[in-house]
């Protein structure tokens, strides 16, 4: 057992007996209910109080401060009248507001991998360095600007600024309106205000016109590469996205009721989404099952280790194929664009794209869709004529008919 010793807390004290290893714990006279404790490296601690009769750990040394934790005590935005000297878990800085929220939303099993992924990465990186110890009474627009958005928009795209100030923004919404803030300084703030102008969606790198040229391209190179062509022939085919199609299965496929089935979890949206297979598309599947080893993958592209291909993995075999001319994205908005020409119903392109419904047209239309999105899709993946003037699909039956007519 180390050493306790009495001071008046500050951080140079801190400092200061950290280079005698024989004491272990601070207690400042002032407050009772508070101590200090080393890590093992001396150069972090930990502050403690009591809460319910017990120690329990508040905070981190340094990112926790004295300064700070005078701050805390004084809880400027504490709603509920609580005692603000019973916890410093409660959030009184804007480090407190982004860990509370992380904590939260890192648990949410509706919320992707990849969402929780960019969620950590901005905090980590850019909030919590830039706005740690900020009380909440001092976050204002000005502030914000000078700490957070300047900085990031000298290094980065107006587009990545823009969702660290989601999350930061998310954080504050959600402990309001749970009353944990009686005030959420960012209520009346908008992104725009910040003057980087409104965010437009990047430009695709495949047209229509593009069709013919890929396809032909798909085609040619899908016996020699299978893995990389049927992905994008996927994608390309159906407007997934490329972390439900790297991820699927074959138990997802029933391919003598031509149907492909994505489950909830490996949705963006944590909804079910069936789409209907195509004949052709059901011939290449088979072809393809064949081509692998005679004892193949539950999955369709196979990583390293018996798990799918990765995130990284998959982005390579699509630059790859397209010698970083296009991405995976890209296959996916040419579907979209290529159903438009098809004067596809916008709402069977919507679902085809497993897009979140509005909540009117989530109420009112329901029942049994399959039977127009199998329509949309059969015109897509063959040449069809709508109105005036002919609009190319997929062509599929002639590109791969090799495929089809061997079977």
């Amino acid at each position: 057992m180390g050493e306790t010793r009495y001071i008046e807390f500050s951080d140079a004290a801190i400092r200061a007996e950290a280079t005698d290893k024989a004491v272990r714990d601070l207690r400042d006279k002032r407050y009772p209910d508070m101590r200090f404790r080393f890590l093992k490296d001396r150069r972090r601690g930990a502050w403690y109080t009591v809460r319910a009769g017990k120690w329990q750990k508040a905070a981190d040394w340094p990112h926790c401060g004295c300064k700070e934790l005078a701050a805390r005590r004084s809880a400027p935005l504490l709603a509920g009248g609580v005692d603000p000297g019973a916890t410093l878990r409660a959030l009184y800085t804007v480090g407190d507001v982004v860990t509370w929220y992380l904590e939260r939303h890192l648990n949410l099993s509706t919320v992707s991998k990849a969402r929780k992924a960019s969620c950590r990465s901005l905090a980590k990186n850019w909030l919590l360095p830039r706005l740690w110890g900020l009380p909440l009474d001092q976050l204002t627009t000005a502030t914000l600007d000078r700490l957070l958005i300047q900085p990031m928009q000298a290094l980065l795209a107006p587009a990545t600024v823009c969702n660290a100030y989601r999350v930061l923004n998310a954080a504050f919404r959600t402990s309001k309106r749970l009353g944990l803030l009686a005030v959420n300084p960012l209520a009346d703030v908008r992104f725009t205000d910040f003057g980087l102008g409104r965010l437009k969606p990047k430009v695709s790198r495949l047209f229509p016109r593009d069709v013919g040229g890929l396809m032909d391209l798909l085609a040619q190179r899908l016996p020699k590469s299978p893995g990389p062509c049927l992905l994008a022939l996927l994608m390309l085919c159906h407007g997934t996205r490329v972390g439900e199609t790297r991820r699927a299965k074959w138990e997802h496929f029933d391919l003598d009721g031509a149907v492909w089935v994505i489950p909830a979890e490996l949705t963006k949206t944590r909804t079910r989404h069936e789409l209907p297979l195509t004949p052709v598309v059901v011939a290449v599947l088979r072809w393809y099952r064949g081509q692998q080893s005679s004892q193949p993958s539950k999955y369709l592209f196979p990583g390293g280790h018996g798990q799918a291909l990765s995130v990284a993995g998959a982005s390579l075999e699509i630059a790859s194929l397209s010698g970083g001319k296009w991405s995976s994205h890209d296959l996916r908005k040419l579907a979209r664009v290529g159903w438009q020409n098809l004067s596809v119903n916008y709402v069977i392109a919507e679902l085809l794209l497993n897009h979140a419904m509005p909540g009117l047209t989530e109420t009112y239309v329901q029942g049994d869709l399959s039977l127009l999105k199998r329509r949309a899709l059969e015109d897509w993946h063959e040449v069809g004529v709508v109105g005036v003037g002919d609009v190319e699909g997929l062509d599929l039956s002639r590109r791969f008919g090799f495929i089809v007519n061997s079977r």
